[in-house]
């Protein structure tokens, strides 16, 4: 949508506010006309009146493109409009006949003189009355969601999505998130973005209740980005993670301030629930860092009011082979911690994820873990970090150790020139994070180690064939 012409909607519910000239639009008329007469209450659908009142105003398709204003005269007869359905909103009565379906209508109608929304988000909180709130508590709690098309090609979709929530599977559900498709009905779009803005406690309660993972989808689908803001409201942990989840699709979400403030609030409430939980958010969002920058961003600030075992699992949550893309975002999440005044916690945080590499060992006690260069990896800097925190002379013994190991390989038995070559690459991309971390203690603003290079010197050239992993 234009941001201009969300900015006149803007301006003109605004000035709907005030009093002035009211007058419904013919369309919707005829509709609350019809809904009057019917005795018994059909099944109701918003778009028709959406189309209606857009053929009635034509100048809005050109102002939703062109973020062109109307004339004066167009002008007043929009506002009026508007005037007229927030007057009718606030105002709406549950013990009318047919009152549910009068309530659709005037959502339906006013999506259509709104853009995207943001006039009504503007003047929601005053224009809602508690009967309104109750009439769209109501509407929202009904409504029957389902995955789109989708349901119709993979019949057990929901069922899957429901199974992966309640088995914390959340890595496969944030895989599944944005492939299913859900299209909520105009008017349902625009009683959520109401409510979200005039009572967001209420919808954070409807949320609760429903406890269902394809209606906390659709409600993140209306509100976008925002939902991150409701989802600290609610105590619901799947519909946290799916409003995280929503956001991390959104391209046009940059990092911002903001966005990273409402994301540690979110983390931080993770963190105080189930260590299981924990886990679980931490192997679906951050097996590789690098590609939500508020998130690491969040994450590198909330690490430092957690504990070990906190620590453990984000470490054990990357994804280390072939990680070197996620050594740079790992270090930046990090480095707050690095310049916080805790020695003792940041002694304990290298030391955790030393002991989660060195347990991994570059894949060392995987069958197909053959290395044909020294490597980088997720953890180098926290691992680096580590070995600078060292006493200087059990430094220079971890590194005379393995500069020994890497002089003396070949008087090892390997069953074959792959192993040989795996092992020596292995022992080479533990020394550079001993150097490195050597390199830090003296004083290097470097966070992490510089590039990899083959060996210099013919016979090793020669002997170890080089390939550079890192290309890829």
């Amino acid at each position: 949508m234009n941001p201009a012409a969300m900015s006149l909607a803007r301006v003109r519910f605004q000035a709907a506010l005030t009093p002035g000239v009211s007058a419904a639009p013919v369309a919707l008329s005829q509709l609350l006309t019809q809904l009057r007469t019917d005795t018994q209450p059909q099944a109701f659908d918003a778009e028709p009146i959406g189309h209606s009142t857009g053929d009635e105003f034509p100048f809005l398709p050109y102002m939703y493109a062109m973020g062109t204003p109307p004339d004066d005269a167009a002008s007043e007869a929009w506002e009026a409009a508007i005037r007229w359905l927030l007057t009718a909103l606030r105002n709406w009565d549950a013990s009318d006949g047919n009152s549910l379906n009068y309530l659709r209508a005037m959502l339906g109608t006013i999506t259509a003189l709104d853009a995207n929304l943001a006039g009504l988000a503007g003047v929601a909180a005053q224009v809602a009355s508690p009967q309104l709130i109750a009439g769209l508590r109501h509407f929202i709690e009904s409504i029957d969601v389902g995955p789109g098309f989708n349901e119709r090609r993979f019949p057990e979709l929901r069922q899957q999505i429901e199974a992966l929530a309640s088995s914390g599977n959340l890595e496969q559900l944030w895989h599944m998130v944005p492939h299913v498709n859900a299209f909520p009905p105009p008017d349902f779009w625009t009683a959520v973005v109401f409510m979200f803005n005039a009572e967001p406690a209420e919808l954070a309660a409807i949320i609760e209740r429903r406890n269902d993972v394809l209606f906390s989808l659709i409600i993140c689908s209306v509100i976008g980005t925002q939902a991150v803001v409701l989802a600290s409201r609610v105590n619901n942990l799947v519909f946290k993670f799916v409003s995280v989840a929503n956001s991390w699709q959104d391209g046009s979400a940059g990092p911002s301030q903001s966005a990273q403030s409402t994301l540690q609030v979110l983390l931080l409430q993770v963190a105080q629930t189930s260590a299981a939980d924990w886990t679980a958010w931490m192997q679906a969002l951050f097996k590789a860092p690098g590609h939500n920058p508020s998130l690491d961003a969040a994450l590198g600030t909330v690490l430092q009011q957690l504990s070990q075992a906190h620590w453990t699992a984000f470490f054990k949550g990357l994804s280390l082979n072939y990680s070197h893309r996620a050594a740079a975002p790992v270090a930046n999440i990090l480095v707050p911690f690095t310049n916080s005044t805790n020695a003792a916690g940041k002694t304990l945080m290298w030391a955790t994820a030393h002991k989660v590499w060195s347990d991994w060992g570059y894949g060392k006690h995987e069958g197909d873990g053959a290395m044909f260069a020294p490597a980088a990896c997720a953890l180098d800097f926290p691992v680096a970090m580590y070995y600078a925190s060292l006493q200087i002379q059990d430094r220079l013994a971890e590194e005379s150790k393995l500069q020994e190991a890497i002089k003396t390989v070949e008087q090892e038995w390997f069953n074959s020139v792959t192993e040989l070559v795996t092992e020596r690459n292995r022992l080479k991309s533990c020394l550079r994070l001993v150097q490195h971390g050597t390199a830090l203690a003296n004083g290097s603003d470097q966070a992490l180690p510089p590039p990899i290079l083959p060996d210099a010197d013919h016979y090793a050239k020669t002997r170890y064939h080089y390939h550079d992993v890192n290309i890829f």
